[in-house]
């Protein structure tokens, strides 16, 4: 039997599905239930809004993912259509346990999870948006994950970003034993 370290045996499927929220709150309580990250101020320089590490505490190979992630945006400037566009990207980011040289990190390069967005149109001076669904994980193979959100302003502005405390991954695969 070959076996990996921690003594668990290679080629074992175990299946997973898993939900993550996200603590974008830091700690922070909202008297309403609604919870928002910490503002971010963006120009016209593309800027992380949220970065956050998606980690379920062991390695899985991916089936599918889902998403539920809503971001706010405020200042737009609405004498401009499409003031501001934003994206949400992810990469795998975890330890390889195996190899020559022991432990070592893995991350792969950034991929969109969703297009490229553009907002600030007529009189909207703040847009809030949910982006849902399953996408494809031909790009995205394992979790851990890290997920950010990019926004950029098209105009010489002062915007704000945030994420909403309702954001959500699901992630539905395969643990890999070992890890």
């Amino acid at each position: 039997m070959v076996t990996k370290p921690g003594k668990t045996r290679i080629g074992v499927n175990i299946p997973y599905e898993q939900i993550f929220k996200f603590d974008t709150c830091a700690g922070q309580v909202a008297t309403n239930g609604v919870g928002y990250s910490t503002v971010v101020t963006f120009g016209t320089t593309a800027l992380e809004i949220l970065n956050e590490m998606i980690k379920p505490g062991f390695s899985a190979q991916l089936q599918k993912l889902g998403v539920g992630l809503t971001q706010k945006f405020a200042n737009l400037i609405s004498t401009n259509v499409g003031s501001l566009i934003y994206r949400w990207e992810a990469r795998e980011e975890y330890i390889d346990p195996g190899g020559t040289a022991g432990p070592h990190l893995i991350t792969s390069a950034w991929v969109p999870v969703s297009p490229t967005f553009s907002k600030g149109i007529g009189s909207l001076l703040t847009s809030e948006d949910t982006l849902s669904n399953w996408f494809p994980v031909a790009t995205l193979s394992h979790i851990p994950l890290r997920l950010r959100l990019i926004a950029q302003g098209l105009v010489a502005a002062s915007m704000t970003g945030q994420v909403k405390n309702s954001s959500y991954i699901e992630a539905v695969g395969n643990v890999i034993p070992g890890t």
